[in-house]
Protein backbone atom coordinates (compact mmCIF):
# COMPACT_ATOMS: atom_id res chain seq x y z
CA UNK A 1 0.00 0.00 0.00
CA UNK A 2 2.86 2.63 -0.01
CA UNK A 3 1.23 3.77 -3.15
CA UNK A 4 -2.43 3.56 -2.86
CA UNK A 5 -3.27 7.09 -4.39
CA UNK A 6 -0.57 6.42 -7.33
CA UNK A 7 -1.92 3.15 -8.18
CA UNK A 8 -5.69 3.93 -8.21
CA UNK A 9 -5.17 7.01 -10.38
CA UNK A 10 -3.38 4.84 -12.60
CA UNK A 11 -6.07 2.93 -12.65
CA UNK A 12 -9.14 5.67 -13.20
CA UNK A 13 -6.91 7.28 -15.78
CA UNK A 14 -6.60 3.24 -18.12
CA UNK A 15 -10.32 2.43 -17.25
CA UNK A 16 -12.89 3.13 -19.73
CA UNK A 17 -15.42 5.51 -18.83
CA UNK A 18 -17.59 2.88 -18.89
CA UNK A 19 -16.22 0.80 -16.23
CA UNK A 20 -17.54 0.74 -12.93
CA UNK A 21 -14.57 0.65 -10.20
CA UNK A 22 -15.28 -0.64 -7.35
CA UNK A 23 -12.57 -0.49 -3.87
CA UNK A 24 -12.58 -2.59 -1.48
CA UNK A 25 -10.65 -2.15 1.94
CA UNK A 26 -9.96 -4.46 4.34
CA UNK A 27 -7.75 -4.10 8.44
CA UNK A 28 -6.87 -1.88 10.69
CA UNK A 29 -3.80 -0.26 8.47
CA UNK A 30 -6.87 2.44 7.19
CA UNK A 31 -6.60 3.76 10.63
CA UNK A 32 -2.97 4.95 10.05
CA UNK A 33 -3.63 6.28 6.62
CA UNK A 34 -6.77 8.61 6.62
CA UNK A 35 -5.20 11.11 4.67
CA UNK A 36 -5.21 9.06 1.96
CA UNK A 37 -8.83 6.98 2.73
CA UNK A 38 -9.57 10.64 2.56
CA UNK A 39 -8.23 11.02 -0.98
CA UNK A 40 -10.14 7.27 -2.22
CA UNK A 41 -13.64 9.24 -0.62
CA UNK A 42 -12.94 11.91 -2.85
CA UNK A 43 -12.50 10.00 -5.90
CA UNK A 44 -15.40 8.66 -5.14
CA UNK A 45 -17.58 11.63 -4.55
CA UNK A 46 -16.29 13.10 -7.65
CA UNK A 47 -17.58 10.15 -9.35
CA UNK A 48 -14.26 8.32 -10.49
CA UNK A 49 -14.96 5.17 -8.12
CA UNK A 50 -18.25 3.24 -8.34
CA UNK A 51 -18.77 2.07 -4.46
CA UNK A 52 -16.54 1.70 -1.70
CA UNK A 53 -16.55 -1.63 0.50
CA UNK A 54 -15.42 -2.71 3.48
CA UNK A 55 -14.60 -5.94 4.45
CA UNK A 56 -18.21 -6.42 6.39
CA UNK A 57 -19.99 -4.98 3.55
CA UNK A 58 -19.49 -8.78 1.54
CA UNK A 59 -22.87 -8.95 0.68
CA UNK A 60 -23.55 -5.44 -0.49
CA UNK A 61 -21.04 -5.93 -3.05
CA UNK A 62 -22.45 -9.33 -3.64
CA UNK A 63 -25.44 -7.75 -4.33
CA UNK A 64 -23.73 -4.83 -6.63
CA UNK A 65 -21.83 -7.22 -8.66
CA UNK A 66 -25.27 -8.80 -9.18
CA UNK A 67 -26.51 -5.69 -10.84
CA UNK A 68 -23.49 -5.20 -12.40
CA UNK A 69 -23.63 -8.81 -14.23
CA UNK A 70 -27.32 -8.17 -14.76
CA UNK A 71 -26.59 -4.46 -16.46
CA UNK A 72 -24.39 -5.23 -18.53
CA UNK A 73 -25.55 -8.12 -20.02
CA UNK A 74 -23.34 -10.94 -18.68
Amino acid sequence: MSDIIGDLDAIIDAKRHDTALLFVTDGTTWNARQSDLKKIIDRQNDGKIARIYTSKMGEQLREDLMILKEINGL
